[in-house]
């Protein structure tokens, strides 16, 4: 049974992916799955807060099997916004496609990776 805290408040879907959102306590977690390339970016950028203010974002990729970098560009235009208004961004994914392009650009200071949410609580010196 899903409680109504974890039940999506927004679902977006399209032709091989999806986003949900929905909160977890004090965060807004963006659940992403299928294939983001550059014929999704444009649907992505228009989900993503285009004015995040000093909010907690944790982007969930950990069943994205593809991240171009038209849609690795709008996430890292998102955590440099929320870091700008004193926001946080995580990135929770082990998939190839997601760490590899993040490692490989050095993207971690902006959207710093972790393998869990727990570990992306823990990050920020929260309890799970």
């Amino acid at each position: 049974m899903t409680t109504d805290a974890l039940r999506p408040r927004q679902r977006f879907s399209g032709d091989g992916w999806s986003v949900d959102i929905h909160e977890d306590r004090d965060l807004e977690i963006h659940t992403l799955r299928g294939e983001f390339d550059f014929a999704v970016s444009a649907k992505l950028a228009e989900l993503l807060p285009a004015d995040p203010g000093a909010r907690r974002i944790v982007l969930d990729m950990t069943e994205v099997a593809y991240c171009d970098s038209s849609c690795l560009q709008i996430l890292l235009r998102l955590g440099t916004r929320l870091r700008e208004a004193g926001g946080r961004l995580a990135v929770v994914s082990t998939a190839h496609a997601v760490v590899r392009p993040i490692e490989l650009l050095g993207l971690g200071d902006v959207m710093p990776l972790h393998p869990s949410l727990a570990a992306a609580r823990a990050s920020w010196g929260e309890e799970t």
